[in-house]
């Protein structure tokens, strides 16, 4: 079906009331960060894979923006999955109360709006994971190929270049 809306600012990988949970996290979350608002701009090209096959339609997702829920996605690292993870937002519990909702009919669609937030936070959190975030170390590949691997060459001096030959 597709969706044809501008990319929104992403989210803030920083919230004090949440980083709380994440102490060891904290340079991470920040280069996260950066992958999504840098140049990289992870947070764009996976929001645009996600509007091509996404279901939302134009008044489900305006409610999303008006709503403020695609602020409110949270990307960390995971440690023991080695990878990056999300926790998507959510329509409340309480939408058949509210005016914002008038629009929706059924729990069905309340539904299908979670579940497209949860494939958007998918998408961009498999950009970041697959094409930006290289937090594996290299010390195997630098004891395999010297301090010349990945352009370190530049800072070596040919005093240092011969002791590694040696």
């Amino acid at each position: 079906m597709g969706l044809d809306v501008p990319t929104p600012n992403p989210p803030s990988s920083y919230r004090e009331a949440r980083d709380d949970e994440y102490v060891s996290d904290g340079t991470r979350r920040a280069e996260i960060r950066a992958y999504l608002t840098g140049t990289e701009n992870a947070w764009g090209e996976g929001f645009t894979e996600w509007t091509i096959d996404t279901s939302l339609t134009e008044t489900e997702y305006d409610v999303v923006v008006e709503l403020g829920l695609l602020a409110e996605f949270d990307f960390y690292w995971d440690d023991e999955r080695q990878r990056i993870e999300y926790t998507a937002p959510k329509i409340p519990d309480d939408w058949e109360t509210s005016e914002t909702f008038d629009s929706f009919d059924s729990w069905e669609t309340v539904s299908a709006i979670n579940g497209e937030l949860d494939n958007l936070g998918e998408t961009v959190a498999g950009v970041l994971t697959n094409y930006y975030v290289s937090w594996d170390s290299e010390d195997g590949v630098v004891d395999m190929f010297g301090s010349q691997f990945n352009a370190r060459d530049d800072v070596l001096t040919d005093v240092q270049d011969a002791k590694e030959e040696e």
